[in-house]
């Protein structure tokens, strides 16, 4: 999560993790499923500018605002 948060692009992640692409895609799709799900319980608290496109287009999950 590191390098995405640093801007690397999912390839230069892959190769310097050496792993595949689509690992790496999996990976930050179940780290946002777990985020979005301790949202969801009021375990953390995700301020609106960082929700994802899909979120903020009135997906909203209870707890996630």
């Amino acid at each position: 999560m590191r390098l995405t948060v640093m801007g690397f692009p999912d390839s230069e992640i892959a190769e310097r993790l050496k792993l595949t692409s689509a690992t790496i895609r999996k990976r930050r799709s179940r780290f946002r499923t777990a985020l979005y799900q301790a949202a969801r319980e009021r375990r953390i608290w995700i301020p609106e500018e960082l929700h994802t496109k899909a979120v903020s287009r009135g997906h909203q999950q209870r707890g996630a605002v």
